[in-house]
């Protein structure tokens, strides 16, 4: 909760629509290479990094370089860490809460 409150208001301070914002915490894009980049991260964080042919076969479609897929594998790391962290921190929430919608794993 903490990590997706303070991503809403930073992402809208960085041009990004609450519609997007919205449908991002959900793990979607309507911007088809962004939607790539989720898909991979997903994968990424899914299968703790054993990572299948198919998934950079469509991650690399999408028009990422070697070092662009590697930067979303650190941010995947660095958002793992955050949310552990926060949540064995019981950080207190100091922006406008955002719900994660059920269903959806933080």
């Amino acid at each position: 909760t903490y990590c997706a409150s303070a991503h809403t208001v930073l992402g809208s301070q960085a041009g990004v629509s609450a519609g997007e914002a919205e449908i991002n915490i959900e793990g979607r894009s309507e911007d088809p290479k962004t939607q790539a980049a989720l898909q991979f991260a997903r994968a990424v964080a899914i299968s703790r990094g054993h990572i299948e042919d198919a998934a950079f076969d469509a991650v690399r479609a999408a028009g990422f370089t070697d070092g662009e897929i590697a930067e979303i594998v650190g941010h995947v790391a660095l958002n793992t860490f955050t949310n552990i962290f926060n949540s064995v921190a019981d950080t207190e929430v100091d922006f406008p809460r955002v719900e994660i919608p059920a269903g959806v794993s933080a």
